[in-house]
């Protein structure tokens, strides 16, 4: 049946309407889900209420939009990112020759406090505990500029640094046998680095020349109040009743 002009002319109107609605919803849904493959989880600073406004004919995206009614302001200071910033990680694991170095566990400390050295020496001899060698190292990065020059390229690890520093500043009387316990024990700030923790470790095993059977672990710590870009690392051996480093290592 043929309907009159005025009609026809509104029917098109509708149904071009309808078409460009059916063929913006697979662009919105799938928009949605590409930003939800990017979060893994996301949870609210303090908690908000969630508004969402019913379909309306005059608004094709209302049945996803959302305003937060009682939203605040970030604040890095508090919940999981504040509690990461005032806490040090302790990391451990353990090293061998030949195999390589791993860590095993994580340990969070709500403050740390400094120790007089004269308490730590104590410690030490009623644990039967020497130092084996200590060192720092700092972070460099220098770069070649427009030149191109390869050879200008600079790039020193923190870690890696204090390991060799370690290594260089070691006594040559100092020697461990393999029923001794060696610890290594890193300090650094919050850019301290598990990987470049671990191949200093690996350097550290090596450079002593340790025997097979000797038992190696480590402790890896960043702190926030710890300068950045910098790494510093003690080595102490123990033995007999010691060997479990459990009183020194608290």
């Amino acid at each position: 049946n043929q309907l009159p002009p005025i009609e026809t002319k509104q029917l098109k109107s509708t149904l071009s309407t309808m078409t460009m609605t059916l063929l913006r919803i697979p662009i919105v849904a799938s928009a949605a889900l590409a930003l939800a493959s990017q979060v893994s989880s996301f949870t609210p600073a303090t908690p908000c209420n969630i508004r969402t406004t019913p379909p309306s004919s005059s608004s094709l995206y209302s049945f996803i939009k959302g305003e937060a009614i009682t939203a605040t302001p970030f604040d890095e200071n508090e919940g999981g990112v504040g509690l990461a910033k005032r806490s040090a990680i302790k990391i451990t694991g353990v090293s061998s020759t030949g195999k390589g170095s791993s860590a095993q566990d994580l340990v969070r400390y709500e403050r740390m406090q400094e120790i007089e050295k004269s308490l730590v020496i104590s410690v030490m001899e009623k644990s039967e505990c020497y130092l084996v060698c200590s060192g720092s190292g700092k972070e460099l990065y220098q770069d070649p500029g427009k030149s191109g020059d390869v050879d200008g390229k600079v790039i020193k690890l923190a870690p890696i640094e204090a390991a060799k520093n370690a290594l260089s500043s070691m006594a040559s009387a100092v020697t461990v046998n393999e029923e001794q316990t060696v610890v290594m024990n890193f300090l650094g700030g919050d850019e301290l680095i598990m990987g470049e923790v671990l191949e200093a470790c690996d350097l550290l095993v090596d450079g002593l020349d340790l025997p097979a059977k000797t038992k190696v672990k480590f402790n890896s710590v960043s702190f926030d109040e710890i300068a950045e870009d910098v790494c510093s690392v003690v080595v102490v051996a123990a033995g007999g009743k010691a060997a479990g480093m459990d009183g020194v290592e608290e």
